[in-house]
């Protein structure tokens, strides 16, 4: 009996329950009630004994370290949640850029508590702060669970407790050098050296691939994207990979198994702390961990312990990463490998063991390559992909040929970066050179992926409800199928029945698409707006963009993709603030766009429309600077683009936008004030509408009475998220209900659809 495993299993059974299914009040009652359910044990004999009293005891001391930290950490990080407070902290990383200044974590002394670790804000340039400085700052807090109005898991996962924005200065009142930071600052020089010996193509890359450090790609939002559609972004998730890559490189370099334990035990525990203990690398580290030690403890080494092992001392130091999607994808694949890999290889393998060609070498081993790649991911994805689909609403079709296209480049990028960088730091010239010919598979890595990121359907989403409910059906069947103890030939039935499923359900989208008259679509992208217009087999995009945390133009591919829909035929800005075409980048990069219509982009004095003019130029994007009203036919679709018509405010030298088709008509008219829309009605002559998009996210200046006497739409769409500028204003929510509109907003209605009858 797994012993150590059951109790792992056990306790950390309990922490999700804890997190997901019980509430804080019934913590200690459930630990009461598996502490009684545990003396049943009594009435049996041996093993059976045993197990009831680890699954019983081990789901008590889960509830009850559960209900402990809770007391100890998220208690006292409450009691500051909406305060502002004079504080002192410890600086424990490097300050980093964000969109509006900057940030840096610090963990906060509170009299009496542990320090909570908490993420302070600076609207300002980065502090020039060290991990291990004191410092003295007053800042107003909140509790880190919830982020531009949502709940969230990201922060609490990580131990970070509060956030705070810095109101007044940062007095540093102590350097401070203890060894505890020497992880964090090697971190950050590494990621220093990699900056500058690698080019800049790939330098983003290198960084999120040996540090784990992704902010890099940020930018990259072509490959960003990519790496989720083509199922690998676990290349760039620190995790078990990288540490058997290190371990490879040590094992063909010490033959001595106790030696490699005594340099590979600090080198893996060093290198867990260089990326931060994530929970991927921290789950990888521990088994590699294991495995070490097995030898020298003369024990065999067991997988499926190991790992729930590592599960265990992970939670016990922070309860609340249960929620971390990257520690739950991290071990259901974990899982998969472990109970399914190498039986998946066994099977594919057999039928070319008796063929005469496969005891050639120069054939065998790039066949075992590809089986062992096929298999691995197989094995990976059985268990994680159903999380997949639940965190990030993707399924990726094309990952295994991914896998098998990149993952030999990965290792020989990997070793050969931390080459690079170790060079570099004893002679630069050095580690220059080596950058520069590890570049090479590097580049080769990041273009196949964004490349087979563009195949068609790639990957599905289920934002299309038809994806998701297949996804259901091909997992129950599964199920149904190894319940029945099927053998492996029988379990081709319901693959095949799934694939053709999903054929079917692709087909059947893209064609009920192509058929449907006139339909507007309001994303839900949070605080900003993106319009999604279709008619028959014609896309055009009004907007895209948004400031409140949501990746708009990857909301907006998934949302096409899942559609069916390849192009989009026509995309229109009606001006170049953040919150509408902040997106637009990510757009142009990870879809087709034939057209763009823009107004003058002298109207913004920021460098967001040049930006978007340049990267739609080289993409071969047909421009069209929208200064005097305009109509396009797009089949049987009518849309006038009506020009900028004054006002001294960017809000105000926006484009408007009347989609017609039959008698179905909408109107768009961006951030337009009540004035400009007043001129509009002056100046046009619009006509009665359906749909009208809400202007300024429903701001008491927009959505004049003026405009809605003039074309008397019947339902109104607005796109708002978590803001601080009342939106949408009650002003003009009431002024929408006394005109009998139907009103529906995505921040609580989520995306909304409406079509033409």
């Amino acid at each position: 009996m797994r012993k150590l495993a059951t109790a792992a299993v056990s306790f950390s059974g309990a922490l999700f329950m804890a997190h997901y299914l019980l509430p804080d009040h019934a913590l200690l009652i459930s630990a009461a009630v598996c502490a009684v359910l545990s003396l049943a044990g009594l009435l049996f004999r041996s093993d059976t004994r045993l197990r009831i009293f680890l699954v019983c005891l081990g789901l008590a001391a889960g509830f009850l370290w559960t209900d402990a930290y809770t007391a100890l950490f998220f208690a006292p990080a409450k009691a500051l949640n909406g305060k502002t407070e004079s504080v002192t902290a410890v600086v424990t990383g490097y300050p980093g850029e964000t969109d509006y200044g900057s940030k840096v974590t610090v963990s906060v002394r509170v009299p009496g508590r542990p320090s909570l670790k908490t993420q302070l804000y600076v609207y300002d340039a980065a502090p020039d702060l060290t991990p291990g400085n004191t410092i003295e700052f007053t800042g107003k807090f909140r509790l880190a669970d919830t982020v531009y109005g949502e709940n969230t898991d990201t922060f609490l996962s990580k131990g970070v407790f509060l956030s705070a924005s810095l109101k007044g200065d940062i007095t540093v009142t102590g350097a401070g050098a203890s060894p505890r930071y020497i992880p964090a600052v090697l971190a950050h020089a590494v990621t220093e050296k990699l900056k500058e010996i690698f080019p800049a193509d790939v330098s983003g890359f290198m960084r999120a691939l040996i540090i784990g450090d992704t902010s890099g790609l940020s930018q990259d939002t072509a490959l960003s994207g990519a790496l989720s559609t083509t199922g690998t972004a676990h290349i760039i998730a620190v995790s078990g990979m990288n540490v058997a890559f290190l371990m490879g490189v040590l094992g063909v370099l010490i033959k001595n198994k106790r030696l490699l334990a005594a340099v590979g035990i600090p080198v893996v525990f060093l290198f867990m702390a260089v990326v931060g203990f994530m929970a991927p690398v921290t789950r990888a580290g521990i088994m590699q961990l294991f495995l070490l030690a097995a030898p020298l403890l003369k024990r065999e080494t067991d997988g499926v312990t190991s790992l729930s092992a590592s599960l265990l001392i992970i939670l016990l130091f922070n309860p609340f990463a249960v929620g971390s999607a990257g520690l739950q994808l991290s071990f259901s694949a974990t899982l998969g490998i472990l109970l399914l890999t190498g039986k998946l290889y066994d099977w594919l393998e057999r039928p070319l063991r008796d063929r005469k060609i496969y005891g050639h070498p120069l054939f065998r081993k790039p066949v075992r390559f590809v089986l062992g790649t096929l298999a691995t991911t197989a094995g990976a994805l059985v268990f994680s992909l159903p999380l997949i689909a639940l965190h990030f609403g993707t399924v990726s079709l094309i990952a295994p040929l991914s896998n098998i296209a990149v993952l030999w480049a990965v290792e020989l990028t990997f070793i050969g970066g931390i080459v690079a960088v170790a060079a570099a730091f004893l002679f630069a010239p050095a580690g220059a050179a080596a950058a520069f010919i590890v570049a090479l598979p590097a580049r080769f890595i990041v273009n196949a992926i964004i490349g087979l990121g563009r195949v068609p359907f790639a990957a599905v989403f289920t934002s299309n409800p038809a994806i998701a409910a297949w996804l259901v059906t091909a997992y129950l069947m599964l199920v149904v199928f190894v319940m029945l103890r099927a053998r492996a030939r029988q379990l081709l039935l319901p693959a095949c029945l799934s694939l053709a499923t999903l054929c079917l359900v692709l087909i059947l989208t893209a064609s009920f698409s192509d058929r449907r008259g006139l339909s507007v679509t309001a994303l839900d992208v949070g605080q900003g707006q993106c319009i999604v217009v279709t008619s028959g087999s014609y896309t055009e995009v009004v907007d895209c963009g948004s400031t409140s945390g949501k990746d708009a133009g990857d909301i907006l591919t998934k949302y096409l993709q899942s559609h069916g829909r390849t192009t989009i035929d026509l995309l229109v800005l009606t001006h170049y603030h953040e919150d509408h075409a902040g997106g637009v980048q990510e757009v142009l990069e990870r879809n087709k766009v034939a057209a763009l219509a823009v107004p003058d982009p002298s109207i913004d004095t920021g460098a967001l429309p040049g930006e978007i003019l340049e990267l739609a130029a080289d993409k071969g994007v047909r421009i069209l600077t929208v200064t005097q009203d305009t109509r396009v036919n797009c089949g049987g679709e009518t849309v006038t683009l009506y020009a900028p018509i004054g006002g001294s405010d960017e809000n105000e030298r926006g484009l408007a936008i009347l989609c017609s088709e039959g008698g179905f008509d909408a109107l768009i008219t961006g951030d337009m004030s009540a004035g400009i829309e007043r001129r509009l009605v002056a100046a046009e002559r619009l006509p009665d509408i359906e749909v009208l998009i809400a202007g300024h996210h429903g701001s008491k200046t927009s959505t004049s009475d003026t405009l809605l006497s003039a074309v008397t739409p019947e339902v109104a769409l607005i796109s708002v998220g978590y803001n601080s500028y009342g939106h949408p204003a009650p002003e003009t929510l009431q002024k929408l209900a006394l005109a009998g509109i139907a009103t529906y907003r995505t921040d609580r209605d989520g995306t909304v659809t409406v079509n033409a009858p």
